[in-house]
């Protein structure tokens, strides 16, 4: 967790154990835009630093990366919890409504969210 401006954040990024691969490869296939269809924000931009880049976005699990997490499923071996198959690309906004709404966000639904057409647009 870390400090905002006087409140308490948690990292969501940090959270989840994917690899630098899976991560590249989970943004470049929507383009560097949020997977949700609803939002498709642009996730990275330029920095003031030119050798630089601003990214916001959060390669996040569909299926919970561990017992008790949400949308765990215990059918996936640990190699596909870890696998691009299991991520999604998802703005800061709304990797947040997706972490704390388990409810109106099941795995059905992100997983939906990959398969819709336009990605990279």
């Amino acid at each position: 967790m870390t400090v905002e401006h006087g409140h308490v954040v948690r990292d969501l990024g940090a959270t989840y154990d994917f690899n630098d691969e899976v991560k590249r490869a989970t943004a470049a296939l929507t383009g560097d835009r949020c997977s949700n269809p609803h939002c498709r924000a642009l996730t990275s931009g330029p920095a003031n630093d030119r050798t630089k880049s601003l990214n916001i976005g959060v390669t996040a699990p569909i299926s919970g990366m561990s017992p008790g997490g949400r949308r765990y499923d215990a059918r996936l071996s640990d190699a596909e919890r870890h696998d691009q198959g299991n991520a999604i690309w998802l703005c800061g906004n709304c990797v947040r409504q997706v972490d704390n709404d388990v409810a109106r966000y099941p795995a059905e639904v992100l997983r939906s969210w990959k398969e819709k057409p336009g990605r990279g647009e």
